[in-house]
């Protein structure tokens, strides 16, 4: 190991960083067969900054011990020196080791269930490894995935508000499994907030990236995109065109009990509903769905109270009650309440009369709010066109491209044969 730490200094010192990566390669084994103290010396000998590559393959070293082996407050430390201190152009120069760091740590921390420290180590890493705000990396699903699994989704938000149109690939090559749990956790960050338009967005992102085989972060991701459209529209919606008719025939089969729901819900009754949750709780449960199956018994209510406004003028409460099976009068005012708190419904209650009007929705749509929204929606389309428009020109000048149109294909390209991506 000593003479690994003087090569670690020469080549970095020299600027040899090819050099160094393929020394550190063939050292692999020896780092992974040193004891913890001894590579917690060698990472006191070196400093973030200056030593990146060889700061980085000792933390994988020690990263690859039992869990009961690490001090973890000493691996937090040194894991936040490191993605505070590392140098961009070194760990560059080997993307993938970089990455698996961190999808290395994230694994730790989610066994452990120790989460919480590893959100702003993430959020500084990434911030620290991209080009630009708008370039997606393989570690942008890692701090997703801590931040569910520690029920701190604030951080998590400017990177999902923010939109992609890069991908930092190493070396030309980008797994796409990274791409499909980025959308995939980004669904359940918004599911989990109650942003339902926004998770059905990412969701079909997710099962609408190309690909000729259904992998396993497709079919969880369109068991939620079923819940979802359910809790926001009472029913599944569509896919878009452009997906691929592999996922439109092979996920019916694979998701039977929720097709099911699907089917027993826009029958708008809510007993069976009822018995259908409970027929597949098991299910639901080990899916890591039941949390949202459970907003579907409040939803069904809620749908039901809205196709009401959509047939009646004037009810009353305990007419309300008894159409959506509810048990009094009294809990069909507390849910007209609330709906017409979360603008779910346009209605006034006259509690002396027990008696519910609905109307339409007051908005004119002639207000200096609503035209500031309005022009600020055309910029974002406007600039949206102008960069669809780059990235068409730029694909157009893609040797692969143009060799697929000249009547090519892409059986010779690596970066179409990932492991486990299609």
């Amino acid at each position: 190991m000593e003479q690994l730490v003087k090569d670690i200094s020469k080549h970095s010192q020299e600027g040899e960083f090819t050099l160094l990566i393929g020394k550190l390669q063939s050292s692999s084994e020896l780092i992974c067969d040193q004891d913890v103290a001894t590579l917690d010396t060698v990472l006191g000998t070196l400093e973030p900054d200056k030593h990146s590559l060889g700061y980085l393959a000792i933390l994988t070293g020690k990263l690859s011990k039992p869990a009961a082996q690490l001090n973890w407050g000493v691996l937090m430390e040194q894991m936040r020196s490191f993605t505070q201190g590392f140098t961009r152009d070194q760990v560059t120069q080997n993307p993938i080791s970089f990455c698996n760091l961190f999808h290395q740590l994230t694994d730790v921390m989610c066994k452990r269930k120790q989460t919480i420290e590893g959100v702003v180590i993430l959020r500084t890493a990434i911030r620290r490894y991209q080009t630009c705000p708008a370039c997606l990396t393989a570690i942008h699903s890692d701090l997703l995935q801590v931040c569910l699994m520690a029920k701190c989704l604030k951080p998590a938000l400017p990177f999902l508000e923010q939109e992609y149109s890069e991908l930092l690939t190493d070396g030309g090559q980008f797994d796409a499994r990274y791409v499909l749990l980025f959308y995939y956790y980004g669904g359940m960050v918004y599911a989990c907030l109650h942003k339902y338009l926004r998770a059905l967005l990412f969701l079909t992102v997710c099962l609408t990236t190309p690909t000729v085989a259904i992998s396993a972060i497709m079919v969880a991701a369109y068991k939620k995109f079923v819940l979802v459209s359910l809790l926001k529209f009472g029913k599944v919606i569509t896919l878009p065109k452009y997906c691929s008719h592999i996922v439109d025939r092979m996920m019916k089969p694979l998701c039977g009990s929720y097709n099911e729901l699907a089917k027993t819900y826009a029958g708008r009754k809510v007993g069976p509903v009822h018995e259908l949750i409970a027929k597949y709780s098991e299910v639901f449960q080990n899916d890591g769905n039941l949390g949202l199956v459970h907003r579907l018994r409040e939803t069904v209510y809620r749908h039901a109270m809205q196709r009401l406004t959509q047939t009646f003028m004037t009810l009353s409460l305990a007419d309300v009650s008894s159409r959506i099976n509810l048990s009094s009068a009294q809990e069909a005012e507390l849910y007209i309440r609330n709906m017409i708190e979360q603008e779910e419904v346009h209605a006034s209650l006259d509690q002396t009369a027990g008696m519910v009007s609905f109307s339409e929705s007051p908005e004119a749509y002639d207000s200096h709010d609503m035209a500031t929204y309005l022009q600020s929606q055309l910029q974002r389309c406007m600039a949206l066109e102008k960069k669809l428009r780059a990235l068409d020109e730029q694909m157009a000048l893609d040797p692969r491209y143009i060799t697929k149109t000249m009547g090519g294909g892409f059986d010779d390209d690596p970066i179409f044969h990932e492991e486990g991506v299609m």
